[in-house]
């Protein structure tokens, strides 16, 4: 795969992308369940219910079109992870938009949520952990912690496999200068 290629691309799927997660719907159903919301913990609630109908959907369309072409394996790895990114995507959007919004973010207020390992390759089989790093541009602040917070505890009572780490660009570069595992997962 080259630069130009997206990781996600319609062909790099087994199934449609919009059989896995439609994000679109996904968004709107999600917004009609927050308007009738009374608190952040019923917002909550209602990411998790519907995040785990929309994986066990998910699951089954990739199960169908793997059972179909069982030999297309490669295809069904990058299906994994697509559902894997719109389940981690969406945690983060709730997180931000809804849970933890911030009206003028300093640039501190910044996060960036990376999939690293095989997460981040795409290349994930039905019950692979997600391996997640949290970057900011400076130290933590409460906001961030907040998020990720949030965010984890939605993919926890997804019952998914989280691995994950909390760092900032300067410690990313000073742990992989050092370590090698480190340096390969971030890749």
């Amino acid at each position: 795969m080259n630069a130009h290629t997206p990781l996600f691309s319609p062909d790099s799927l087994i199934c449609p992308a919009n059989d896995i997660f439609d994000k679109s719907a996904a968004w709107e159903a999600l917004e009609a369940a927050f308007y009738e919301a009374k608190d952040d913990r019923e917002i909550r609630a209602a990411t998790v219910g519907y995040l785990l109908e929309a994986r066990k959907r998910g699951n089954a369309a990739i199960e169908t079109a793997f059972t179909a072409a069982p030999f297309d394996a490669h295809r069904a790895t990058r299906a994994y992870a697509y559902l894997a990114d719109c389940l981690v995507e969406t945690a983060f959007q709730v997180a931000t938009r809804r849970l933890h919004k911030i009206a003028n973010p300093t640039d501190a207020e910044r996060l960036c949520v990376l999939a690293v390992g095989g997460s981040g390759r795409a290349e994930m089989a039905p019950h692979s952990d997600i391996d997640l790093l949290f970057l900011t541009p400076y130290k933590m602040t409460a906001w961030a912690e907040s998020v990720i917070e949030s965010m984890l505890y939605i993919l926890w009572d997804l019952r998914l496999k989280v691995g994950h780490s909390s760092r900032t660009i300067k410690d990313c570069l000073r742990l992989g200068a050092e370590d090698f595992t480190i340096r390969t997962a971030l890749l």
